[in-house]
Formats: structure tokens, sequence, C-alpha cells
């Protein structure tokens, strides 16, 4: 009987210990603050993003062309913004899935994020 119980506290060690080496540690990005007052213009801020990191694919062969001369119209008429909720954008939401998410930087990222926020305007 006492036997029993050895093996029943000791299955019931190595179960707890099975469940606390479950555990896993997760790396928070740091959130890149856009101050309220930093003006975000899409032609000297934005454009340049998808300049050096999109344009080798959406170059007008593959939607939305981002084309500096084109990007903002294929976005907005595409239907790749949704100003009402940002993060739910499709050109957002792309940034952060697949191999696409290797393309921007986190900041970067933050930073077109923030410009739709702000009414994703053609300044």
């Amino acid at each position: 009987m006492q036997k029993n119980n050895l093996v029943s506290l000791l299955l019931v060690f190595l179960t707890s210990l099975c469940f606390v080496s479950c555990e896993y540690d997760t790396v928070e990005v740091d959130k890149v603050v856009i101050p309220p007052d930093q003006e975000i213009s899409f032609s000297a801020d934005i454009a340049p993003i998808f300049t050096s990191n999109c344009v080798s694919c959406h170059d007008g062969g593959t939607d939305p062309d981002l084309q500096a001369d084109k990007a903002f119209d294929a976005l907005t008429n595409g239907g790749y913004i949704n100003v009402d909720v940002p993060a739910s954008s499709s050109l957002y939401e792309k940034l952060n899935e697949g191999s696409h998410n290797t393309r921007a930087s986190a900041a970067e990222k933050q930073l077109i994020l923030e410009w739709i926020t702000r009414g994703a305007n053609n300044n």
C-alpha cells in the first residue's frame, strides 16, 4: 500500500513537472512611438518605405503597384487601407505575415500604421 502511495506521488510530481517545463518565453517587440505632433508625409515618409522594401515585386506586375507615383492610388482605391480600424488594413496585416514580415522594420510598420490611423492622407 505504501508503495502505491509513493508511485502515485511520483506520478503527480512528474506530471506537474511536465506542465512547468512546457512554459514558453515570449519576446515582446518594443513598440515604436510616433509623437502626435510629428507630421507623417506619404511622399516623404511612407512611399520611400515601399520603394526600398516592396517595389522589387510590387512594380506594376503584382498588386498593389507600390511605385512612388502610383502607390497612394493603388492602396486607397484597391481597398488596402481601413481608416476605421487601421490595424485591420490589409496593407498593415500583409506587412506582418509570412515573407512580407521581414521586409519592413518595426519602426517602418509602426509609421505606416500611424499614417493610416491619422487618415492615410496623400501629403
